[in-house]
């Protein structure tokens, strides 16, 4: 077999991310492969909303000012950690473009997925099992039981 046959037909990967050390695992994976096979990264966070708010909910930054789009100031807290994501990524070498949305996290991924096309969701999970399972759920599974692109799960266990 050639070289080509081997390679992995992934050239764009989804990366969801909540920022825990399950997404961190999973974005540490997904840029050393992107790097191996030339792919690119799509950071994503999806940020729910409480019930009763919208994206257009008007809210004061601490320290006063000026008030904000609900939407505007989650995006702004969640680039400041994102850019973290990107640096890990560039000092792989591989090229990352960080998404933000606001929504349902399931949905939102699986959405996104389709919306930009990626080959491939590359995501952690945190290995519940048991009681915890049951009352939590699994974002991860539920993804990967609705994907219509493979899903790459990086399981990382709960501290004991």
């Amino acid at each position: 077999m050639t070289d080509a046959a081997h390679r992995v037909p992934w050239k764009t990967m989804l990366v969801p991310t909540d920022f825990s050390a399950g997404s961190r695992a999973a974005l540490v994976l997904a840029a050393e492969l992107a790097k191996v096979h030339g792919a690119k990264l799509l950071v994503l966070h999806v940020a729910e909303l409480l019930p009763g708010l919208t994206a257009d909910t008007m809210v004061h930054a601490e320290g006063g000012g000026a008030p904000v789009r609900l939407e505007d100031f989650q995006r702004a807290q969640t680039m400041a950690w994102m850019e973290q994501d990107r640096d890990l990524a560039h000092a792989r070498e591989v090229p990352v473009e960080l998404v933000f949305v606001l929504g349902s996290v399931v949905p939102a991924v699986l959405a996104e997925a389709d919306r930009l096309g990626a080959d491939v969701i590359v995501m952690g999970t945190h290995g519940r099992s048991g009681l915890a399972h049951l009352v939590m759920g699994s974002v991860a599974e539920r993804v990967l039981r609705q994907s219509r692109v493979p899903v790459l799960t990086v399981r990382v266990a709960d501290a004991p």
